[in-house]
């Protein structure tokens, strides 16, 4: 991912990303017994979707995908994620389930375990990571 300079200046998050628009394809996930995801419950009908909306000390994305469902174990960063289409259903490890519908915020803590759904066609999600963070914990996972 290319680092977006600001060089001091606001970012105003482009519409058409959030709507779906310039979205790429990436790899579909894929269980890892090292790392996350650890299990694909419900597989994704169609490779994700997303769009790099900006990169410093955060990470912000666009993340686009068909339903599916993933088994998370001891996530490895802190995310923000603002669920833009769709519904995500978030099941702790032995807990009761949050749904977090369209226009919802939730923040998924580092070490969480459980089932991560993504309901609708599609589901899309503006998420935020802090970058050093995220980036170890995705290389970790490959």
């Amino acid at each position: 991912m290319q680092r977006k300079k600001l060089q001091g200046a606001p970012l105003r998050i482009d519409p058409v990303k959030l709507a779906g628009g310039d979205l790429v394809e990436v790899p579909v996930a894929v269980a890892n017994p090292a790392g996350n995801p650890r299990r694909i419950v419900v597989p994704t009908e169609r490779k994700p979707r997303v769009s790099l909306v900006f990169q410093g000390d955060i990470v912000m994305i666009v993340y686009e995908s068909s339903p599916g469902k993933f088994e998370l174990e001891d996530y490895g960063y802190d995310e923000y994620i603002h669920v833009l289409e769709g519904k995500l259903i978030l099941t702790p490890a032995g807990g009761t389930s949050m749904e977090t519908e369209a226009g919802g915020h939730v923040v998924l803590p580092k070490g969480w375990s459980g089932t991560w759904e993504m309901a609708g066609d599609p589901y899309r999600e503006l998420v935020a990571m802090e970058y050093e963070t995220w980036r170890a914990a995705e290389l970790a996972d490959s």
